[in-house]
């Protein structure tokens, strides 16, 4: 019977996508059924995900440091193969960006070859649910190169790369303590209903992806000035110029991810990364030092994981949080019947949001600090008055009188005043 049941969550776990490990099996669960649900589980994935050596992907047997040369037309000829819903075509704006990845780039290619066995079923799953062209995961690639963690210079985050207010716009919130937009299902789920939105005004894949790049006002005025045609490469040189790369950028993605062997690149093996996960529920009352002491994991390990957790605490105000770990930490999770990682979360929060009040309260003092220091002196001109002065210098006559020790409101032509903040 064991074994029979083992097999029935197996499938339940792989195809229906809509409940946690936990939530399934619960924590009364014998470890003789937890040994086999495990070791059935990770063996029906590793089958639709087998690993692969580099050796095993060198077909051609190119020498480990042969960097191979195409002619366009090769190239072009290879990207017509692909079944894609988008267009795809090779040209004088895509080939700097095949270059780039393919000989510049070569170590972060390999980088996101081995991230993309992590991340792109998960997007191929939503986007399919979603009746989305599935090379829109490529999107990703050329906003972060995978990387949940990463952050732009105007403050977009995570792998989709939203700003903060477009991201409340689709549902993702962000806090101090909890960042939505470095969750990697729920910022893949708000791009995939900005992607939809976008579709549903142009109508057109490539003027979608040029879109996300630089918003629907750029695109709409580069659409006008290009007599209404809505063509990405009709209307290209009217664009911001980043956004000009960005179509031809992914496009050499889609070449990238798709012939990398033909360029000698493999995925890095070096990855420190589980590809089989799973979800937990967890709520404030949660530590999650404890936790993953518990769970025989770093802490660090766990943030991994979860990249979200901006501070290494669940926030309250939020009823739960679906944590990712490692497909056996899992079921150890689902056999856990301790709370004692549940202890001290509030003390730690409380502590958390002290430091948080502290340190803003800090940065105020300092703001103030250098408001006050920076002064400077002027000279007293002929018809200066100190009510004219303070207009001048947007400040009051009392704070005038109080920097320069002044008792009454006369001062004389050639004197000395200073003037702060």
């Amino acid at each position: 019977m064991n074994k029979f049941l083992s097999y029935i969550l197996t499938g339940t776990l792989l195809f229906t996508g809509t409940q946690s490990f936990a939530q399934l099996i619960g924590s009364n669960v014998d470890e003789e059924t937890l040994a086999l649900v495990d070791t059935n589980t990770i063996k029906l994935r590793n089958k639709l995900y087998p690993k692969k050596s580099q050796g095993d992907l060198n077909i051609y047997g190119f020498e480990e440091r042969d960097v191979p040369i195409y002619a366009d037309s090769v190239m072009a000829y290879r990207l017509s193969l692909l079944e894609s819903e988008i267009p795809l075509p090779f040209n004088e704006y895509v080939k700097p960006y095949v270059n780039l990845y393919t000989i510049r780039k070569r170590n972060l290619s390999s980088k996101i070859l081995a991230w993309s066995k992590y991340y792109f079923p998960m997007f191929e799953e939503a986007l399919d649910r979603a009746n989305m062209p599935l090379e829109l995961k490529y999107l990703a690639v050329i906003e972060s190169a995978l990387n949940p963690m990463a952050t732009s210079p105007v403050g977009a985050a995570g792998m989709w790369q939203f700003m903060a207010p477009t991201g409340r716009m689709y549902g993702l919130k962000t806090t101090a303590i909890y960042d939505e937009r470095r969750d990697v299902q729920k910022s893949t789920e708000a791009a995939i209903k900005y992607l939809r939105n976008s579709y549903r005004i142009y109508g057109d894949w490539l003027l979608v992806i040029a879109s996300y790049n630089c918003g629907p006002g750029n695109v709409n005025k580069a659409i006008r000035k290009a007599g209404g045609v809505k063509n990405f490469w009709a209307i290209q040189k009217y664009l911001p110029g980043e956004t000009r790369g960005y179509v031809p950028a992914f496009i050499a993605a889609a070449y990238m991810m798709n012939y990398a062997s033909e360029h000698n690149i493999y995925p890095a093996e070096n990855m420190d990364i589980e590809f089989h996960t799973d979800t937990v529920h967890v709520d404030a009352s949660y530590n999650l030092g404890l936790l993953a002491s518990n769970l025989d994991m770093s802490l660090e390990e766990l943030l991994d994981y979860n990249p979200a957790l901006r501070r290494s605490v669940i926030p309250f105000g939020i009823e739960k949080v679906t944590l990712t770990l490692p497909y056996n930490k899992a079921v150890k999770f689902a056999s856990i019947n301790d709370t004692s990682f549940k202890q001290s979360s509030n003390e730690q929060l409380m502590a958390m949001n002290r430091q948080i009040a502290i340190e803003k309260k800090q940065q105020l003092a300092s703001n103030n600090k250098k408001k006050t220091t920076n002064s400077r002196t002027i000279t007293v001109k002929r018809g200066d008055s100190l009510g004219k002065i303070a207009n001048k210098y947007n400040v009051s006559e009392t704070d005038l009188k109080r920097w320069n020790k002044l008792k009454g409101n006369r001062i004389n032509v050639g004197q000395k005043l200073v003037i702060k903040g």
